[in-house]
């Protein structure tokens, strides 16, 4: 998650503002928690069951990170806090993209480990 984060922040540097790299940043490493905790559930069950669906909590608690987060980048007076700037539709595809890879890494192993 860090090598990764760190490639989305040197991405952000060589195609756009110092603010612009942390906001991509700093989203990559959040959405990367988000992921993570949808993983976490389980050391074999896949995410993609009945049962995520079933935890209320776990998805009002990960709407509100994203929604914090979205204030983060998109909010002028939080964006001052934060050093960051706006981000575009694209630039969340690529910190989701980025981000997602935490759980097809996790839905991998545990499809292996449920084989055998």
């Amino acid at each position: 998650m860090a090598a990764r984060t760190l490639g989305v922040l040197t991405f952000g540097i060589e195609t756009g503002s110092e603010d612009h790299a942390l906001a991509l940043a700093f989203t990559t490493f959040v959405l990367f928690q988000v992921f993570n905790a949808l993983c976490a559930r389980s050391e074999t069950a896949s995410v993609f069951g009945r049962d995520t669906l079933r935890n209320a909590k776990l998805w009002a608690a990960l709407g509100v990170v994203v929604a914090l987060q979205v204030a983060a980048v998109h909010v002028d007076a939080v964006q001052g806090v934060f050093g960051t700037a706006d981000l575009t539709l694209w630039d969340w595809v690529l910190t989701t993209a980025v981000a997602s890879t935490v759980l097809w890494f996790d839905e991998a192993r545990k499809a292996f480990a449920r084989r055998g």
